[in-house]
């Protein structure tokens, strides 16, 4: 069980933890020359019976309140402490609040400095600190009065303290992935960097690969201590030291996260809910401080059409970071005000990934309000009762930080089907797959010595909507399961066949080595004529047909074009558009990326805007994500070899 102190400064916080486990949390000279805590202290009891407990020590002072929060990160109880001389201060009342918001529900409370007290006072403070927990999660904790000078009390406190580390305290070892949240970070002789901090999630085992977020550097686990003990293993709800090798520690920072790799997905946009406490009105683009794991990050509050939440409220709002962070649904949070002396308020992160305004999805609302269940199964039913929506099972399991095991396990319970990396209603799945197969049988009765429907067309006749990214994972398992056959980007039922001659075939097959041989890649009948020595109507009536069945494609109303090369050059403009960035790119540097032409780029790059797989913008074009429904796929554009590529930066 790990223990967080809380309360007002100078009342009595380390003095009692030292009472309780002997140690001194006070380890930087200036809080030893002040009699203060500055920064987090940390000590660790091993009762005679039971496993051990951990404490963190927070500073009680309104200047270190940053550090009180990292301090309360990730704990399973607190300890309240009030000293009876003063009773209930400013920072009894502010700490007693940001555990509130954290959803700390489990903790004791100290009267301290009882010595020092008359029985009279010691009632009046017992009934402050009622009256303060009276309307949170603590409510109901237990009181004791102490005195760290004389000893009294301690051994009850402490009592309770191990009968509280008795009662289980679940933790999501098993379904969750490792992380944590680093509060320090130092370097030992001989062994190198260690960071400190609390495990938020899973396990970790020595020699793991972790990721140092949001920084994206590569670690290895050197070593484990937890208690000051080495281990081999650490897991949810302990401290623990780790050595790492692979980064230096003037690399990281307080609030940085130790995550899997797996899980990398940094962000700077929030998609939460908020209980705003009763001080000021809350308005649109305000800024603020976001607490969250151990970091304290400059925010903006963005509120649905610039609106005010008022004081004592709670609301969903999503917040802007300046900087990113590594977040899950269900992680807690709290908010100060711009100067950060204000406690504003706290809540529960709902998205971690929520999309900016601009990239909104038109089904976000429901979505939103799918996500505001932060059990996974109960998420994942949510959001696939959204007409029309598939879930992004990447972004979910991130979302939730889910193990692998895990995840199948409620995608298992679920009635999905994985149509990777999306998880579509089976329901339906089974209605789109119907569509498909009537829509190829009337595709092939009205037009039988066509080959097929492209996937463009035949994703274009469907009446349940599906994201292209499903529907090339559907048409992948149908064709594996000969429900229906695929060429290139061309789609049939598996018993549809359109006969050619075996003189038709021949035709083609010299037809096509002439052109391959030729270097040019587009042809006119007339060029064929003249070199294949076939008559010129014989070879368009080919062609015609050709072109129906999808081997060929006709770029203008002369020239054609084989289909693999169209599949091939409609891929190289996707690599070069990616390459160059969103501006798109120019018919030049296309021209440069594939060694063609001009004349040639031009006839080619115009017959992609008219078939939809490059939009034109200017002199520049964009590549469309799912231009392969359109054309196919086909191996690697390979260059002529006598012209060496150019440099395609803009």
């Amino acid at each position: 069980m790990l223990v967080a102190t809380a309360g007002h400064i100078d009342h009595g916080k380390t003095s009692l933890i030292r009472a309780l486990t002997g140690v001194a949390t006070d380890r930087l000279p200036e809080e030893r020359a002040r009699g203060i805590s500055i920064d987090l202290g940390f000590a660790y009891w091993q009762p005679d019976a039971g496993p051990t407990i951990g404490f963190v020590d927070v500073p009680g002072h309104e200047r270190y309140v940053r550090n009180m929060l990292a301090g309360a990160s990730g704990i399973d109880f607190a300890l309240l402490v009030v000293a009876a001389d003063d009773g209930v201060m400013p920072q009894t009342v502010e700490h007693v609040q940001i555990l509130d918001l954290l959803a700390v529900a489990r903790g004791t409370v100290a009267i301290t400095k009882c010595d020092r007290s008359s029985p009279e006072r010691i009632v009046e403070v017992r009934q402050q600190v009622e009256a303060l927990l009276s309307t949170t999660a603590l409510a109901s904790a237990p009181m004791f009065e102490v005195s760290a000078t004389t000893g009294a009390g301690v051994l009850a406190l402490g009592a309770a303290l191990c009968e509280a580390n008795r009662v289980e305290h679940k933790r999501l070892i098993h379904e969750r992935n490792f992380r944590l949240a680093i509060d320090r970070a130092f370097s030992v002789s001989g062994a190198g960097t260690v960071v400190t901090g609390t495990v938020r999630d899973g396990a970790l085992d020595v020699g793991a690969r972790l990721l140092l977020s949001p920084h994206n550097l590569e670690v290895r686990v050197r070593g484990l201590q937890s208690a000051g003990q080495p281990r081999t293993q650490v897991h949810a709800g302990e401290r623990c030291a780790i050595n790492l090798t692979g980064v230096e520690v003037a690399q990281i920072h307080r609030g940085d996260w130790l995550i899997v790799p797996s899980m990398h997905a940094p962000t700077m946009r929030l998609e939460v809910r908020l209980k705003l406490l009763d001080v000021r009105t809350l308005k649109h683009n305000a800024p603020v401080h976001f607490h969250h794991g151990t970091a304290d990050i400059s925010a903006r509050v963005l509120l649905p059409k610039q609106a005010s939440i008022s004081p004592g409220t709670e609301a969903a709002i999503q917040l802007a970071l300046d900087h990113p962070t590594c977040a899950v649904a269900g992680d807690r949070f709290v908010l100060r005000d711009h100067s950060g002396r204000l406690l504003m308020g706290g809540g529960t992160i709902v998205d971690p990934l929520a999309p900016t305004e601009r990239r909104k999805q038109s089904d976000r609302a429901a979505v939103s309000a799918a996500l505001q269940s932060i059990q996974p199964a109960e998420a994942l039913a949510a959001l696939l009762a959204v007409p029309g929506h598939e879930v992004d099972t990447v972004d979910f399991e991130r979302r939730f930080n889910l193990t692998p095991a895990a995840a199948r396990t409620i995608y298992k319970n679920a009635d999905v089907v994985l149509l990777s990396p999306l998880a579509v209603p089976a329901r339906r799945v089974a209605a789109i797959t119907e569509n498909i197969v009537d829509s190829l049988e009337t595709f092939h009765r009205e037009h039988p010595d066509a080959r097929g429907m492209s996937a463009r067309e035949l994703k274009a006749s469907l009446t349940t909507p599906i994201s292209t990214d499903a529907f090339l994972a559907l048409q992948k398992e149908l064709t594996e399961n000969h429900v229906i056959a695929t060429s290139g980007s061309v789609m049939k039922l598996p018993g549809h066949t359109v006969d050619f001659s075996a003189a038709d075939d021949e035709r083609w097959r010299k037809v096509q080595r002439l052109v391959q041989s030729r270097g040019a890649l587009l042809f006119s009948p007339r060029e064929v004529t003249a070199e294949a020595k076939i008559s010129e109507p014989v070879v368009k009536a080919m062609l015609y047909r050709r072109r129906s069945s999808g081997d060929v494609w006709r770029i203008d109303d002369e020239r054609f074009m084989l289909r693999d090369q169209v599949a091939a050059l409609a891929a190289r403009a996707a690599v070069l558009a990616r390459e160059v960035g969103s501006r798109g790119f120019t018919a030049a540097q296309y021209r440069d990326a594939t060694g063609i032409g001009r004349n040639q780029v031009i006839r080619i790059l115009e017959f992609f805007d008219s078939i939809g797989v490059t939009r034109r913008d200017g002199d520049r074009r964009k590549v469309r994500p799912d231009y392969f429904l359109i054309v196919g796929t086909a191996p690697p554009y390979r260059r002529p070899l006598d012209k060496p590529a150019r440099s395609t930066a803009p």
